[in-house]
């Protein structure tokens, strides 16, 4: 039997972008839940999709939007889990009592044009918590089938999930302060003061365990209804984690704390980026086979098809900022040494990953050796139409673009076609239409569903195996999920407008014009 990789790779397919957080649906509470994820899927399977890819869901720090920095690389956010498919939610009179006084704010939320991460997370994590109490209450203590269940899954992902739950509720009991702050037993992770708080406050962390459990059974059952649609689910794996997060705390070895991740001068920053997450230590991690890594990959593919590896020419040459250095550079400047690291982690990744499929993050300031090796390992990266040229300056013609690629029109980080379209200079719209028409004109070309239509129809009949639209992209708007380099209530909070039933009718000629190119095409 063919693995989701071989699968994708002998096959011309399509998938729509859209993050889990911005899947409105009539039942969540004004961010995308795994029971969304399900509803969604099913409706982009009926159009044609047989992925769908829904961006990082690690979990982040109250306020904090950005999945990129995360409170920890395996665990994730509890604002996805629909609290009514907790069977102790349903079984806990005190938890039925506070989602129904919530209603009144559910209906609010529901109603945001921006998904309110902090106050739905807030909420939730007060009825998990009472969910929890039924749990220990009528479960646990006669070790039932739930409780067994439970302890079972603590066993199998013990390797990640004790250190991230004491790490919650650590940053719980000290309100939120880094880990830096801490007694300075806990803040060395020394075993002795860990082992002490654990063992005073079990319930209270392994309550963190619970919430955990109850978000992988939901997001392995999203996974099940989208197989059954026909659909693979795109996973993210960010390439750092916040200095403050779970792993940075417990296995600080693999990190150079004393430094900074970042980016180069590129189209999203003529000055450079940096990020504020902790650069690797690569030494280390090679000298132990990239185990943090691997471990990674092993829970990307539990809960994916696909995965993103973001960022991917960190791993052969990370640009790093020391202290008091604002230009940053180069870990690694010798062309071999980044060749010789990036092919061994490359090739742990396909070790790892047991069939499902990695997609290199390659857009950016990219050395022309690390698309070659993408290829020949047979690792998709991203072919963005409106960055895709000839030495000559011409667009270049998707039809060439390598079997072995992702083509796209858009990506997170970018406006949407539409935005793209609208602001780009005249000379260059005339360019790129001649492009994509065979049609010389001066440029004053207006986006209407034609010109779409045109546009997507030149990305489905590229070379690629694998093409992706954004939601934005399918049905024509502006909304962006992100612009890089900015700190903004926008960024990450896009949610759609419409659930799917009323998506149907608002972009009716929209969705159809899509379904029927994916037939066209032989996409669907």
């Amino acid at each position: 039997m063919a693995t989701v990789h071989e699968e994708l790779l002998s096959r011309r397919t399509n998938g729509v972008l859209l993050p889990l957080s911005a899947m409105k649906t009539e039942n969540d509470w004004g961010v995308g839940d795994f029971s969304s994820l399900c509803e969604w899927t099913r409706f982009l399977g009926g159009l044609g999709a047989k992925i769908v890819q829904i961006l990082p869901l690690q979990e982040t720090a109250p306020g904090q939007t950005c999945p990129y920095s995360a409170l920890s690389a395996f665990a994730i956010d509890p604002v996805y889990i629909d609290v009514n498919a907790v069977r102790e939610a349903q079984l806990s009179p005190q938890a039925r009592q506070t989602v129904q006084d919530l209603q009144g704010e559910i209906t609010a939320w529901r109603m945001s044009r921006k998904a309110p991460f902090k106050a739905v997370k807030e909420a939730k994590m007060k009825v998990l918590w009472q969910a929890y109490q039924y749990f220990l209450e009528h479960e646990k203590c006669r070790f039932t089938p739930p409780a067994q269940a439970f302890e079972a899954y603590c066993s199998a992902n013990k390797d990640w999930l004790r250190n991230y739950s004491l790490f919650r509720a650590l940053k719980e009991f000290y309100h939120w302060q880094t880990w830096l702050d801490w007694p300075e037993g806990l803040a060395g992770f020394q075993k002795e003061a860990v082992d002490a708080f654990e063992a005073q406050y079990r319930e209270y962390v392994d309550f963190f365990s619970y919430v955990q459990w109850q978000a992988d059974l939901q997001l392995r059952a999203a996974k099940a209804c989208a197989a059954q649609a026909g659909v693979h689910i795109f996973g993210d794996i960010p390439f750092g984690t916040n200095l403050d997060s779970a792993e940075v705390w417990s296995e600080r070895e693999n990190f150079r704390l004393e430094c900074s991740v970042g980016a180069p001068p590129d189209q999203f920053s003529e000055t450079g980026q940096c990020w504020g997450l902790p650069a690797y230590n690569w030494d280390y991690l090679r000298a132990h086979d990239f185990g943090l890594w691997r471990r990674k990959i092993r829970r990307a593919v539990e809960l994916y098809d696909l995965f993103r590896l973001d960022h991917l020419v960190g791993f052969f040459r990370t640009y790093i900022f020391a202290p008091g250095d604002n230009k940053g550079g180069f870990d690694i400047l010798v062309e071999q040494e980044q060749i010789d690291r990036g092919y061994g982690f490359l090739r742990m990744v396909l070790d790892s990953a047991r069939g499902a499929m990695p997609v290199g993050e390659d857009l950016g300031v990219i050395p022309n050796y690390v698309r070659r090796m993408l290829v020949d390992m047979k690792i998709p990266g991203y072919k963005v139409l409106r960055w895709e040229r000839e030495d000559n300056g011409y667009y270049r013609e998707p039809r060439n673009y390598p079997a072995v690629s992702l083509a796209t029109t858009s990506t997170h980080d970018t406006e949407t076609m539409r935005g793209w379209w609208e602001t780009q200079p005249q000379h260059e719209r005339a360019n790129i239409w001649e492009m994509i028409s065979a049609q010389k004109t001066d440029g004053n070309v207006p986006f209407n569903l034609d010109t779409q239509r045109a546009i997507m129809r030149r990305v489905l009949t590229s070379g690629s195996a694998v093409t992706m639209f954004s939601w934005q992209d399918i049905i024509g708007t502006y909304d962006r999920v992100n612009v890089p380099g900015t700190v903004c209530d926008d960024n990450w909070t896009y949610r759609s407008e419409y659930t799917p039933a009323e998506a149907a009718k608002a972009y009716e000629k929209e969705l159809l014009s899509y379904a029927e190119l994916l037939k066209e095409t032989q996409r669907a």
